[in-house]
């Protein structure tokens, strides 16, 4: 927000002092992000992560439910009346014991699902992060090259969910220059993990 009214004052500025037009341009943002490589690669990179991790996640929850019936066999041992007294206490203790067993193999699972889940949103706003810098880097590069004095996201919102800009006239708006731009530059080409 700072950042446009800082723009949008610098503008007013420029043309209340009598300076030569001013070029504005717009931009979806969002939208030249979601056509860059990088984005469609990285998403198809994060749903093979998230299947992996899943896939983990189903094995070692199939493994606590077998924990689990053990537990349950071994309790209702304990309460067999054809067991002696001993049978059914050794039957209990090793019930407990299971539980025990299983509790903490619960816990093991909550932890390595946080630590996957972490890591993941780590990579996922590393990778993210390394795009935007690289649009960033294009939209300065497209400005300087098309002679713009500014270039305004059009898809970016207020903290209260309202955009910030309300109306630009349709030729403003350079959104599909800008990723044909984008897709035609080597660094586009380059794949995600070369960063």
């Amino acid at each position: 927000m700072k950042k446009f009214l800082a723009a949008a004052a610098a503008a007013w500025l420029a043309v209340s002092a009598g300076a030569a037009e001013i070029r504005i341009a717009t931009v979806d943002l969002e939208k030249v992000f979601a056509a860059h490589p990088k984005t469609q690669a990285a998403e198809a990179e994060l749903k093979v992560a998230e299947d992996a991790i899943e896939a983990d996640m189903e094995k070692m929850v199939a493994e606590g439910r077998a924990m689990e019936e053990v537990v349950t066999q071994l309790r209702a041992a304990s309460k067999n009346p054809l067991l002696t007294e001993e049978a059914r206490l050794v039957k209990r203790n090793e019930a407990e014991e299971k539980l025990t067993e299983l509790q903490e193999f619960q816990l093991r699972i909550r932890r390595t699902q946080e630590t996957k889940l972490k890591q993941l949103r780590e990579k996922l706003v590393k990778s993210r992060q390394g795009i935007v810098d690289e649009l960033m880097e294009v939209v300065e590069e497209f400005g300087q090259a098309e002679g713009y004095d500014l270039v305004l996201d059009r898809s970016g919102m207020t903290m209260n969910m309202v955009p910030l800009m309300v109306y630009s006239k349709p030729e403003l708006d350079v959104t599909d220059k800008l990723i044909e731009r984008m897709k035609a530059a080597p660094t586009a080409a380059k794949p995600a993990a070369a960063e």
